[in-house]
């Protein structure tokens, strides 16, 4: 296994933990919600240089790829999540906007852009 995806598992379990351990193991304990929420940070730390230096190995098309599609993912985040959050704050949408909503649509965008940049290079 990579240690991009240790990395990734590790920082997507204790998201898992702080949520689900936070509502039902102790949610009157502030302090542990603190902790685990400071270990999350640190993990995704973790995971965003783990991350840098996987970029840093590929080679010179398969980082222009990533990088098209990551522009892409940034640009669709920005907007798209500042055009979500006004739909919410204007009452245009009938219910409260959600992060893993934007975080759904940034995911399939850059699966999108990576498969068809990969694609345009073949």
């Amino acid at each position: 296994m990579s240690r991009l995806a240790i990395a990734t598992a590790a920082w997507l379990l204790s998201t898992a933990v702080a949520t689900f351990g936070s509502m039902l193991l102790w949610p009157d304990q502030q302090l542990v919600k603190i902790l685990v929420l400071l270990l999350n940070l640190v993990l995704g730390g973790v995971m965003i240089e783990v991350n840098r230096r996987y970029v840093l190995a590929l080679d010179e098309l398969q980082q222009k790829i990533y990088l098209q599609a990551s522009a892409i993912s940034l640009g669709v985040a920005v907007i798209g999540g500042i055009t979500y959050s006004l739909a919410d704050t204007t009452n245009v949408i009938p219910f409260d906007a959600e992060i893993s909503v934007l975080i759904m649509l940034v995911g399939i965008t850059y699966l999108v852009s990576m498969i068809i940049a990969t694609r345009r290079y073949q």
